[in-house]
């Protein structure tokens, strides 16, 4: 079996090593959105219930003979006998493109794989699927699959209670839900309510989509059952071999949600390391009492306290506090009990076993013998993805990767040769490039005029985008600068709003006051052309700054990010003074560049030649004559 996994509290990252504490000056370099090459995603599920394959169940017996037959045919096969998946959530990114992303145990090119094989991400785009339209980020959710004799990896679970929720960007989608309830599959599933959703956005290739995830998914069950037996129609199954419910409404909800999201550049504890972004991948789940043999003697209740969090952040700074991977039950003090495990079957445990963040912190983790049944492993530190429990996170140390996996608790049943199943399983991957991703203020610039003549007129527009979902872009300064050949001569006769100053070609607003999130301001400048300016082309750049208090990976933190934007337009181009008409001869057109150009030709009709050409005949007569008279 493998080592416990991990469970790390928020409140002791301070002084664990994966707080990170030192803090690293930002890298000189930084990306541009639009060349920018990030990518990640994060995956959960609430629980998983696998029938291994390729093992035999060792011992004589029933239990052992269908052990071994299914060992066997899940090594003939390739896979798993048998799946479930309750409340799976998948959230995926990748800026180039996600055909160029290819990971995990087996994956296709172009696809995510999950640690146990379980597919987060198709291949994409999917044309016989109509909401898979875009190849850049993507999400999912289901509330319960169940699955037969599929090989691995797999993405093909014959049963899917309300539907797979699948969207992908760009387009940008609406929330996508799938949801059915109260159901009851005789023998197999009860749920009063599953439910499956999903989103993507990507602004486009230009500009960054910041302060709401990218993508996210999110797989949702209340008061769920499996492979049960027993009570009425439409209600609970009397015995069950996995059950979620527990005390009240709140306690029956479980619930995965997964998202991947560009944030500020800071460390674990909410520290700005830069003015930059980098990418979070992340996932919380709600887990409610899991009971496992639910109505029988030997029924056992694990019940876990808060909400779990496992997330990745890579920033592209360098050093420790460039990327790190969190992973907790939310804010509770060390001696908080954080999973209480309920069994009638031991003496030795009694009735109620309550499990402290301080009992769980160790070197080994914690293991829980239940003898003949089963074994509970519950552990500290979060793994690397596909890893055994000793190894570690992949942390870069240039601050551009971070990834990790874990299970909040990991139940074995009958030496762990038949069952697999886990408890609030997670991962998460964010890779961005070294300096991070440089998310600028969306700005265009038009004039509303081509081309001008002296004595014209013509106006800039310059709009400011806030691309920030969740904060409010205040402090914006616009500074626009107008630069012209020697010759063009022009003012600038009216700006809306008023400008703070007008000096030269550099015109200066100091605030053009707040913009809303993902709103648009417009600021306006009208310029006269003078009617003594010679021609030229108008060159005009606007930059614009400001700050927006948007939110970090820490929950409810948020840190004022400092952001700008600029634009060039070449707009338009003067002509110069009107020109005065044409007198004289017209110039006839030219003929083609091979043939001799001929010069106009002069004169009359046949007539006028013929008398032409007889006074110049008398004149050369006449020239003889004096010659020859001179001589004389």
């Amino acid at each position: 079996m493998k080592r416990p996994l991990a469970l790390l509290a928020s409140t002791l990252l301070a002084t664990s090593a994966t707080t990170m504490v030192s803090l690293a000056a930002p890298a000189g370099a930084q990306v541009n959105a639009p060349d920018a090459d990030y990518r990640g995603y994060s995956t959960g599920s609430v629980a998983h219930v696998g029938v291994l394959g390729g093992v035999a169940l060792g011992g004589g017996g029933l239990l052992g003979g269908l052990g071994g037959l299914l060992g066997g045919l899940g090594g003939l096969l390739g896979g798993q006998v048998a799946d479930v998946e309750l409340g799976f959530s998948g959230a995926t990114v990748a800026s180039k493109g996600t055909g160029g992303v290819t990971f995990g145990p087996g994956a296709a090119a172009g696809t995510v794989v999950n640690e146990y094989g379980q597919v987060v991400q198709p291949t994409l785009p999917n044309s016989g699927d109509a909401n898979l339209r875009g190849d850049r980020s993507f999400g999912r959710g289901s509330s319960l699959e169940v699955g037969l004799l599929n090989s691995l990896p797999n993405d093909a679970n014959q049963l899917i209670l309300s539907g797979k929720a699948r969207a992908s960007a760009p387009p940008s989608t609406d929330l996508i839900r799938q949801e059915i309830g109260p159901i009851k599959l005789e023998g197999l599933a009860y749920a009063s309510l599953l439910r499956g959703e999903a989103q993507a956005r990507f602004r486009d290739d230009r500009n960054c989509a910041v302060g709401q995830p990218l993508s996210f998914g999110t797989g949702y069950a209340a008061a769920a059952q499996l492979l049960g037996s027993g009570g009425a129609a439409n209600a609970p199954f009397t015995n069950s071999v996995l059950a979620t419910t527990g005390s009240g409404p709140e306690r029956q909800v479980s619930q995965s949600r997964s998202i991947t999201q560009l944030i500020p550049q800071v460390d674990v504890n909410g520290r700005k390391i830069g003015d930059n972004f980098g990418l979070m991948t992340e996932t919380r789940q709600t887990i409610a009492p899991v009971t496992l043999f639910a109505g029988l003697p030997t029924q056992i209740t694990l019940e876990f306290l808060g909400e779990w969090v496992l997330r990745a952040v890579a920033t592209g700074v360098g050093g420790a506090a460039g990327n790190y991977v969190f992973y907790g039950p939310g804010t509770v003090t060390p001696s908080t009990p954080v999973v209480r495990i309920i069994s009638g079957l031991s003496p030795a445990l009694g009735n109620v076993l309550e499990v402290t963040l301080q009992q769980l912190l160790g070197n080994t983790g914690l293991v829980i013998p239940l003898p003949g049944i089963a074994e509970i492993a519950l552990g500290e530190d979060p793994r690397a993805i596909g890893g055994i429990a000793n190894t570690a996170p992949t942390l870069g140390s240039d601050g551009t990767l971070a990834a990790g996996a874990v299970d909040v608790a990991r139940v074995t049943l009958l030496d762990g040769s038949l069952l697999d199943v886990r408890l609030g399983h997670m991962e998460a991957r964010a890779q961005v490039p070294v300096g991070g991703v440089q998310c600028r203020l969306p700005i265009t610039k038009t004039a509303d005029k081509q081309t001008v003549n002296a004595g014209d007129q013509f106006t800039y527009t310059v709009a400011v985008t806030n691309p920030f979902a969740d904060c409010t872009l205040n402090n914006v300064r616009l500074v626009d600068t107008i630069s012209v050949p020697a010759g063009v001569r022009y003012s600038i006769v009216g700006t809306n709003p008023q400008a703070t100053s007008v000096a030269g070609g550099v015109i200066t607003f100091n605030d053009i006051g707040a913009i809303a999130p993902n709103a648009t301001r417009n600021v306006t400048i009208t310029v006269q052309v003078a009617a003594n300016s010679g021609g030229g082309l108008f060159t005009n750049t606007a930059r614009a700054t400001g700050t927006c208090a948007t939110g970090t990976g820490q929950g409810s933190a948020r840190i004022d990010v400092n952001t700008f934007g600029e634009v060039t337009v070449e707009l338009p181009r003067a002509g110069g003074p009107a020109e005065l008409p044409r007198t004289g001869i017209t110039e006839l057109p030219q003929t083609p560049a091979a043939a001799p150009r001929e010069l106009p030709r002069t004169g009359g009709s046949t007539s006028t030649a013929l008398f032409a050409g007889l006074l110049l005949g008398a004149a050369v007569l006449v020239r003889r004559a004096v010659r020859s008279t001179s001589a004389t």
